[in-house]
């Protein structure tokens, strides 16, 4: 059993890796002016507005962990936990584009 401590220190390096990994990932999508140019191409496309582009990206996530919880993955270098992680960055991805455009 993980007592408190042990947990928050866990959460505490999950989040410092899914920071790093964030910073990685922004910098090959964005190409450093806008953090959202990727999310936003299926709005430029007139597929649907960003916000739901991101969403969409979170489903993909979510249905992956659901087949990663029946049967292991094919891709051993894109475990469950790596998809977890994907999953949380891209709500807090979605988290401040919300407060961002409410802003404006």
């Amino acid at each position: 059993m993980m007592n408190q401590k042990e947990f928050i220190q866990e959460f505490k390096k999950m989040t410092e890796e899914m920071v790093t990994l964030v910073e990685k990932k922004n910098t090959d999508y964005s190409y450093g002016q806008d953090a959202y140019r990727n999310f936003k191409l299926c709005e430029q496309l007139g597929i649907c507005p960003t916000e739901k582009g991101i969403l969409v990206r979170m489903s993909d996530k979510m249905t992956r962990i659901a087949n990663l919880l029946e049967k292991d993955a094919e891709v051993k270098s894109e475990s469950i936990q790596d998809t977890l992680r994907d999953l949380s960055n891209y709500s807090l991805i979605l988290a401040i584009y919300l407060k961002q455009r409410q802003k404006k």
